[in-house]
């Protein structure tokens, strides 16, 4: 049936819900899950990084396949393969068969983002999608906060497996729903979507400084969040001595910042615009980082002293990811599938080295994290500067 506007933003809420628990449920077992698997943090902390890998390379196929196919086949079929790795991640009896299971899991995930970003291209325009982009943000404010306290509970209950289960079952709900009420809505669909016409689409989108400068000021601060996923469990509850459940109770404070960031952008990007609402998320996402390394530098070793700097992190990521996101896919509109699966690579690429560089250079305390954040910031100011480009360049 025709969806509505409001019932697209729930829709592609769902959607990216499904890659986001997948991504933090399971975050409080961590340190738990190292020690029943008989493994190290940092081993352990590539059940994350090969997700964020496997995701980055499996949007390079997902997007062009939903530009040639459609986005509703290609969408059934990533949900199918996310249900079923899911439930063998929570059957893993060795970690290495997890690791292979998140893998797997991690590109079926990830046709949800990729294909609810090509379907608010294919609906609206760039500034009102960049609002519905910030409205769907904000209706997932909540889910970095609640998974993961639900994950610790459920944990607690009935162990890590049970997490995956109720991953697995959301899933299925979300192909369910997909099935029945989604109808296509990519109606100029790529007639040459051969391999050459593939590099030569992702050639052009390389090429423009435009695309760049968005994708990359939006990606590098999306991956310096995710070193703090992938390592706030062990900062948390290794170092500061927090039980699973005080971790996710402290990390859920800084999704305030991120429902707040998010309300202020569905309400002001279509006054004051994308690029301005970018300048003032990255302002703040710089003020963040600075206060953390402060507190870090003088040996502040509190939950506070990261909960109150990365508050204030990802607020400004939160003015910068939604606006930066509809300004990539504005820039060659007829190809908004293959630019949004350059643009999940370039995201999910970027949190996959974060997390990597975090896990592999911690050392008992909270600077390898916190420097990992204070480089992706830093990144991101800088390519921002790529956005200002030759007039020549599409802003549809």
């Amino acid at each position: 049936m025709k969806l509505s506007d409001g019932q697209i933003v729930a829709f592609v809420t769902g959607l990216v819900a499904v890659a986001q628990l997948s991504t933090s449920i399971y975050l409080p077992s961590m340190p738990a899950m190292t020690a029943e698997f008989g493994t190290d943090p940092a081993t352990m902390q590539l059940t994350f990084t090969v997700y964020m890998m496997g995701a980055a390379l499996a949007q390079l196929v997902i997007g062009p396949l939903s530009d040639r196919f459609g986005r509703r086949p290609v969408l059934l079929g990533g949900l199918v393969i996310y249900a079923v790795a899911t439930f063998a991640a929570a059957a893993s009896p060795t970690i290495d068969t997890l690791i292979l299971a998140r893998l797997v899991q991690s590109i079926g995930a990830t046709t949800g983002p990729v294909i609810g970003r090509a379907i608010v291209r294919d609906c609206f325009d760039r500034a009102r999608g960049a609002q519905v982009l910030a409205n769907v943000g904000l209706a997932l404010a909540l889910s970095p906060a609640i998974a993961p306290l639900i994950g610790a509970i459920v944990h607690d209950v009935a162990g890590w497996q049970a997490n995956f289960v109720l991953v697995g079952l959301f899933g299925v709900a979300v192909l369910t729903m997909t099935f029945g009420w989604f109808e296509e809505t990519n109606v100029t669909r790529l007639t040459d979507a051969g391999p050459a016409a593939l590099v030569r689409n992702f050639a052009g989108l390389l090429a423009s400084r435009v695309f760049l400068g968005y994708a990359l000021c939006s990606s590098l601060l999306f991956g310096a969040m995710f070193a703090f996923f992938s390592e706030g469990p062990f900062v948390f509850i290794n170092i500061m001595g927090l039980t699973p459940t005080g971790y996710a109770l402290y990390s859920a404070f800084v999704v305030v910042g991120f429902a707040l960031g998010s309300y202020i952008t569905g309400r002001a990007t279509l006054r004051l615009g994308v690029d301005r609402m970018i300048l003032f998320g990255i302002c703040a996402a710089l003020v963040g980082v600075a206060l953390l390394l402060v507190f870090a530098i003088a040996g502040w070793m509190a939950p506070m002293a990261v909960v109150g700097p990365m508050t204030i992190f990802v607020f400004g990521m939160a003015l910068v990811f939604p606006n930066g996101t509809a300004g990539a896919l504005s820039v060659h509109p007829e190809i908004a599938g293959t630019a949004s699966a350059l643009l999940g690579f370039l995201q999910m690429g970027a949190a996959a080295l974060s997390t990597l560089a975090a896990g592999r250079l911690s050392d008992a305390t909270m600077m390898p994290m916190v420097e990992v954040i204070a480089v992706g910031a830093a990144l991101s100011a800088l390519c921002f500067g790529l956005r200002f480009s030759r007039p020549s360049e599409s802003m549809s």
